[in-house]
């Protein structure tokens, strides 16, 4: 039996930063300062009503945009990152006019943020192997946890770096005392002003007024909505800058230690799995076998007597999706983590994909009944198209344990454009 270990990719040492030293450009310098009001209008959102927000958060997605754009204008568009910019500005859309009828406008925004974040690592082509891979799971975690929070310093030290001066090691030591100092003294005034305001109701009208005719709002609600900003724009520069700055070869880095470590996991012996996974199936031909009126009714498009449209689709559609997550999990374990490369091990997945696109097929097919029985509405739509992802992601499981193909692209950008779809209707 052969090995898996010899064909584990091996951790390599840390790539040199490149280029030496911090230096930094005319348009992160830029956008280093610009981020910060952004940031602004994206902490007063939630201090908002519902109408307001919804409008503030589609310009923020605009700003946002435009300073990706700013950022890595010199650098390939790939069609990733085309894809995944079309669905984040049908997220701003959605949410902006809420448009969503299948979902609140708070989770339309919740994608819009998924998709931002993964279109910037398209963008900037900082994808743990260039494109999305086998390695979304990791690609996800560094957008959101490893690009952010390990550049997190990143947006100050630009700022400073506005005012540095050549040849002058004093004001080179005083600038950031002075940027520190004055930083913290603009909070304070603001904590103390607001304070002040809430404890006199004359002292209040009259910053009001003051307030009013400088078009500034010094209010209670301003100090979370400063700690907001500091952090959203340290998080978002630290996301945006630090995939500017870090080098191909430094990202690579980060993936090739994930994919040492899943491989150092390939401790199970095959058999073990083999036994799993037959069980698995044989379970699931027992139910098919037991449950064959019911299960197949949905292929001659025949309502089971004990049921209405709308449950049997439910059902169908709750069956589908509880069975086929346990199944993916199963045989993503079992094909990362067994030992050896068995071909019991690989024929035992194919087994159970194969049944993993039945429960899929027959739970698309029960969703095309109820919609050919009252129509489309929204929620509807959501269901289908639910059905048909989890059924494409069973066929290119297949495709990829038979001939060996990359497929995991197609049913990622199959999931996201139907979610980008349902964020419009």
């Amino acid at each position: 039996m052969e090995n898996n270990n010899m064909n584990i990719v091996q951790p390599v040492d840390v790539p040199e930063n490149v280029p030496a030293g911090f230096q930094t450009g005319i348009v992160e310098k830029i956008i280093s300062v610009l981020i910060w009001p952004v940031c602004f209008l994206y902490s007063s959102m939630f201090f908002e009503d519902d109408k307001t927000w919804n409008i503030m958060f589609g310009v923020f997605v605009l700003l946002f945009i435009a300073m990706g754009e700013a950022i890595y204008w010199n650098r390939k568009r790939t069609p990733e990152s085309w894809a995944m910019l079309i669905m984040t500005i049908a997220g701003g859309v959605g949410t902006c006019f809420s448009l969503s009828n299948v979902w609140e406008s708070w989770m339309v925004a919740f994608f819009t943020h998924l998709f931002a974040v993964y279109w910037i690592l398209c963008r900037s082509g900082r994808l743990a192997e260039g494109k999305t891979s086998h390695m979304l799971v990791w690609d996800g975690i560094t957008g959101f946890c490893v690009m952010p929070f390990k550049n997190w310093p990143l947006d100050v030290r630009t700022i400073i770096s506005i005012f540095k001066f050549k040849g002058d090691s004093k004001k080179k030591k005083t600038v950031p005392i002075v940027i520190l100092a004055a930083t913290v003294g603009i909070i304070l005034f603001f904590i103390a002003m607001a304070y002040l305001r809430s404890a006199d109701d004359t002292f209040d009208n009259i910053m009001y007024r003051i307030g009013d005719f400088l078009k500034i709002d010094i209010d209670i609600e301003l100090i979370p909505k400063l700690f907001m900003t500091a952090y959203f724009s340290c998080y978002l520069y630290g996301l945006i800058g630090g995939c500017y700055r870090e080098t191909e070869p430094q990202v690579q880095h980060r993936g090739d230690n994930v994919k040492w470590f899943v491989g150092k996991l390939r401790r199970v012996p095959g058999l073990v799995w083999v036994i799993f996974v037959g069980l698995f199936s044989v379970f699931y031909i027992m139910f098919f076998a037991i449950q064959g009126s019911y299960v197949f009714n949905a292929f001659i498009m025949k309502l089971p007597a004990e049921f209405t449209y709308s449950e049997y689709a439910r059902r169908g559609f709750g069956e589908m999706c509880g069975v086929m997550a346990v199944n993916f999990i199963l045989i993503w374990l079992s094909t990362r983590t067994s030992e050896t490369k068995q071909i019991a091990v690989k024929v035992s997945c194919i087994i159970l994909n194969i049944e993993s696109m039945l429960f899929g097929l027959i739970g698309l097919l029960k969703v095309l009944m109820y919609i050919n029985a009252y129509g489309f509405t929204p929620l509807r739509l959501q269901s289908f198209l639910a059905s048909g992802v989890m059924l494409l992601g069973c066929i290119c499981a297949m495709v990829s344990m038979i001939a060996k193909k990359k497929t995991i692209h197609i049913w990622f950008f199959a999931g996201a454009a139907s979610i980008a779809v349902l964020c419009l209707v």
